[in-house]
């Protein structure tokens, strides 16, 4: 089942996608229309509210009871928000995909390294991406985000994928300039906006092997990434497994699983974020997530 948040007249809700996002016949079945309260089983209609009460038995729930036609809206009648607006958190994974690797001539890390996104870089499907004056070089990074159904504390690998209930598109805008001079990730991979995310999540149900998917990235319609989930040094189940071992991994929280080679400062030129341009992300069944780029005030405005 493909879940999307969206506003109208000023709420933000859950709904259910019916098509793929890009069809103009699309529709949304509205999650907050009293036809579809017995589906949610008690649940707010917000999608962390869905994903807490246990996203599978929902997806059930909703299954038997049908999609009610009244609760049914025009796509284009709404306005997508990300899927999880104000996600718990977001758990970013560097040097992640052997081809990048490979690429940058770096030797495979020994363990996933890790960095965090705050919650204030999420923006929706359509929403700006806002690059402040001055930044330097951004790129974008293309990735399958895993997001936790249910508290995951020191999971095996065999049973971690037990713990994620749905799967989205990702884009980790990255301040590549400023992140080279800082020396770490903080400051760069979290100026506001800098998290696309969506147009939709996909329920567990709906993808057959998150280790077997496309992902790539164009901008301006030219394709600057281009590799598969298969790539991953380490997948889903392993990123799991071990970030729980680290801290409880929550109902809400994201893992972006890092990106695969084509990153904007190994083209040559360098294929840095420009105002004025689109880029679009897209993970093989999870839809396409592009966002147009502008200009912002510079960071200490």
């Amino acid at each position: 089942m493909k879940f999307v948040s969206f506003s109208k007249q000023g709420g933000v809700r859950a709904g259910v996608l019916l098509g793929d996002g890009a069809g103009e016949s699309d529709q949304i079945v509205d999650l907050a229309h009293p036809s579809m309260a017995k589906a949610l089983r008690g649940a707010a209609p917000n999608l962390l509210a869905l994903i807490a009460n246990g996203l599978p038995g929902v997806v059930e729930s909703i299954d038997a009871h049908g999609l009610a036609e009244e609760a049914r809206l025009p796509l284009a009648s709404v306005t997508l928000t990300a899927p999880l607006p104000e996600p718990r958190r977001i758990f970013g994974i560097a040097h992640n995909y052997r081809d990048a690797l490979a690429e940058r001539g770096m030797a495979p890390p020994e363990k996933p390294v890790l960095f965090m996104k705050a919650p204030r870089t999420i923006v929706g499907n359509g929403q700006a991406i806002v690059l402040p004056a001055g930044i330097g070089g951004v790129t974008y990074e293309a990735e399958l985000a895993a997001v936790i159904g249910s508290r995951a504390e020191k999971v095996s690998k065999d049973r971690a994928l037990d713990h994620v209930v749905a799967y989205g598109c990702f884009n980790d805008i990255s301040a590549s300039e400023i992140i080279k001079a800082d020396g770490h990730f903080n400051r760069g991979k979290n100026f506001a906006t800098f998290g696309p995310f969506g147009p939709y999540l996909a329920s567990r149900d709906e993808v057959e092997d998150p280790h077997a998917l496309t992902v790539s990235l164009k901008v301006d319609g030219r394709t600057l990434q281009s590799g598969s989930t298969r790539d991953m040094l380490f997948d889903v189940a392993d990123l799991v497994s071990y970030l729980s071992a680290l801290q409880p991994l929550e109902p809400g929280d994201i893992i972006a699983t890092g990106t695969p080679a084509g990153v904007a400062g190994l083209h040559k030129p360098p294929a840095w974020l420009k105002p004025g341009s689109t880029v679009e992300v897209e993970v093989e069944g999870l839809g396409r997530l592009h966002n147009p780029i502008i200009e912002g005030p510079a960071p200490n405005a």
